[in-house]
Protein backbone atom coordinates (compact mmCIF):
# COMPACT_ATOMS: atom_id res chain seq x y z
CA UNK A 1 0.00 0.00 0.00
CA UNK A 2 3.00 2.31 0.37
CA UNK A 3 4.62 1.63 -2.99
CA UNK A 4 3.56 5.00 -4.45
CA UNK A 5 4.17 7.14 -1.37
CA UNK A 6 6.90 8.97 -3.31
CA UNK A 7 4.24 10.58 -5.48
CA UNK A 8 3.77 13.11 -2.70
CA UNK A 9 7.11 14.48 -3.90
CA UNK A 10 5.86 14.87 -7.50
CA UNK A 11 3.87 17.97 -8.41
CA UNK A 12 0.15 17.52 -9.08
CA UNK A 13 0.49 19.13 -12.50
CA UNK A 14 2.81 16.25 -13.43
CA UNK A 15 0.74 13.51 -11.74
CA UNK A 16 -2.65 14.53 -13.10
CA UNK A 17 -1.79 15.47 -16.65
CA UNK A 18 -4.20 13.73 -19.01
CA UNK A 19 -2.25 13.93 -22.27
CA UNK A 20 0.59 11.66 -23.31
CA UNK A 21 3.73 12.13 -21.30
CA UNK A 22 6.72 14.00 -22.65
CA UNK A 23 10.31 13.08 -21.73
CA UNK A 24 10.50 15.63 -18.88
CA UNK A 25 7.23 14.48 -17.29
CA UNK A 26 8.30 10.84 -17.56
CA UNK A 27 11.63 11.66 -15.88
CA UNK A 28 9.82 13.45 -13.04
CA UNK A 29 7.32 10.60 -12.58
CA UNK A 30 10.08 8.00 -12.45
CA UNK A 31 11.55 9.76 -9.42
CA UNK A 32 8.64 8.66 -7.21
CA UNK A 33 10.15 5.24 -6.50
CA UNK A 34 13.39 6.56 -5.03
CA UNK A 35 11.61 9.46 -3.31
CA UNK A 36 9.23 7.01 -1.68
CA UNK A 37 12.01 4.78 -0.40
CA UNK A 38 13.87 7.83 0.93
CA UNK A 39 10.74 9.08 2.70
CA UNK A 40 10.23 5.71 4.40
CA UNK A 41 13.89 4.85 5.06
CA UNK A 42 13.93 6.45 8.56
CA UNK A 43 11.02 4.24 9.68
CA UNK A 44 12.78 1.15 10.99
CA UNK A 45 9.56 -0.92 11.00
CA UNK A 46 9.35 -0.52 7.19
CA UNK A 47 12.88 -1.68 6.40
CA UNK A 48 11.63 -4.85 4.69
CA UNK A 49 9.21 -2.82 2.55
CA UNK A 50 11.86 -0.48 1.08
CA UNK A 51 12.71 -2.74 -1.89
CA UNK A 52 9.03 -2.93 -2.78
CA UNK A 53 8.71 0.82 -2.67
CA UNK A 54 11.91 1.56 -4.55
CA UNK A 55 11.84 -1.28 -7.09
CA UNK A 56 8.16 -1.75 -7.96
CA UNK A 57 8.67 -0.48 -11.52
CA UNK A 58 11.58 -2.78 -12.35
CA UNK A 59 10.89 -5.51 -14.90
CA UNK A 60 12.02 -9.12 -15.08
CA UNK A 61 13.85 -8.33 -18.34
CA UNK A 62 15.84 -5.48 -16.76
CA UNK A 63 14.07 -2.70 -18.66
CA UNK A 64 12.26 -1.06 -15.76
CA UNK A 65 13.23 1.84 -13.54
CA UNK A 66 14.82 3.37 -11.49
CA UNK A 67 17.89 1.12 -11.94
CA UNK A 68 17.03 -1.12 -14.93
CA UNK A 69 17.97 -4.17 -12.86
CA UNK A 70 16.83 -7.77 -13.09
CA UNK A 71 15.66 -9.59 -9.97
CA UNK A 72 18.92 -11.57 -9.79
CA UNK A 73 20.87 -8.29 -9.86
CA UNK A 74 19.08 -6.69 -6.93
CA UNK A 75 18.57 -7.17 -3.23
CA UNK A 76 15.47 -8.77 -1.70
CA UNK A 77 12.29 -7.35 -3.09
CA UNK A 78 12.16 -8.85 -6.56
CA UNK A 79 8.60 -10.06 -5.94
CA UNK A 80 7.35 -6.60 -5.03
CA UNK A 81 8.28 -5.21 -8.43
CA UNK A 82 4.91 -4.63 -9.99
CA UNK A 83 2.85 -4.09 -6.87
CA UNK A 84 0.64 -1.52 -8.51
CA UNK A 85 0.01 -3.10 -11.91
CA UNK A 86 -3.47 -4.52 -11.39
CA UNK A 87 -4.53 -1.41 -9.52
CA UNK A 88 -3.20 0.86 -12.27
CA UNK A 89 -4.95 -1.13 -14.98
CA UNK A 90 -8.33 -1.34 -13.25
CA UNK A 91 -8.50 2.22 -11.90
CA UNK A 92 -9.65 5.27 -13.83
CA UNK A 93 -6.70 7.57 -14.40
CA UNK A 94 -6.41 10.95 -16.12
CA UNK A 95 -4.78 9.21 -19.08
CA UNK A 96 -6.74 5.93 -19.17
CA UNK A 97 -10.17 4.44 -18.48
CA UNK A 98 -10.23 1.50 -16.07
CA UNK A 99 -10.00 -1.94 -17.69
CA UNK A 100 -12.19 -4.90 -16.78
CA UNK A 101 -10.50 -7.35 -14.39
CA UNK A 102 -10.41 -10.25 -16.89
CA UNK A 103 -8.88 -8.05 -19.58
CA UNK A 104 -6.24 -6.72 -17.17
CA UNK A 105 -5.37 -10.24 -15.98
CA UNK A 106 -4.97 -11.41 -19.59
CA UNK A 107 -2.57 -8.54 -20.26
CA UNK A 108 -0.59 -9.36 -17.13
CA UNK A 109 -0.42 -13.07 -18.08
CA UNK A 110 0.85 -12.13 -21.55
CA UNK A 111 3.78 -10.27 -19.99
CA UNK A 112 4.81 -13.03 -17.60
CA UNK A 113 8.52 -13.71 -17.90
CA UNK A 114 9.41 -10.37 -19.47
CA UNK A 115 7.82 -7.77 -17.23
CA UNK A 116 6.37 -9.93 -14.49
CA UNK A 117 7.71 -12.79 -12.40
CA UNK A 118 5.69 -15.98 -12.96
CA UNK A 119 5.53 -16.71 -9.21
CA UNK A 120 3.96 -13.30 -8.58
CA UNK A 121 1.47 -13.68 -11.45
CA UNK A 122 0.46 -17.12 -10.17
CA UNK A 123 -0.08 -15.68 -6.68
CA UNK A 124 -2.12 -12.80 -8.11
CA UNK A 125 -4.27 -15.22 -10.15
CA UNK A 126 -4.85 -17.34 -7.04
CA UNK A 127 -5.98 -14.28 -5.07
CA UNK A 128 -8.31 -13.19 -7.88
CA UNK A 129 -9.75 -16.70 -8.34
CA UNK A 130 -10.29 -17.09 -4.59
CA UNK A 131 -12.23 -13.82 -4.50
CA UNK A 132 -9.66 -12.12 -2.30
CA UNK A 133 -9.67 -9.03 -4.52
CA UNK A 134 -12.80 -6.93 -4.73
CA UNK A 135 -13.08 -4.76 -7.82
CA UNK A 136 -15.18 -1.64 -7.57
CA UNK A 137 -15.99 0.75 -10.39
CA UNK A 138 -12.72 2.61 -10.04
CA UNK A 139 -10.30 0.68 -7.87
CA UNK A 140 -9.10 -2.67 -6.56
CA UNK A 141 -9.15 -3.39 -2.83
CA UNK A 142 -6.94 -6.06 -1.31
Amino acid sequence: MLHDVGKIGVEDRVLKKARLADARRIRLMKQHTVKGANIMRPVSQLKEMLPGIELHHEHMDGRGYPYACRPADSADGAHYRRADTLDAMTTNRPYQTAMELDYAMNRIRALTGSKFDDVVVTALESAVNAGKLRLSAVEVHV
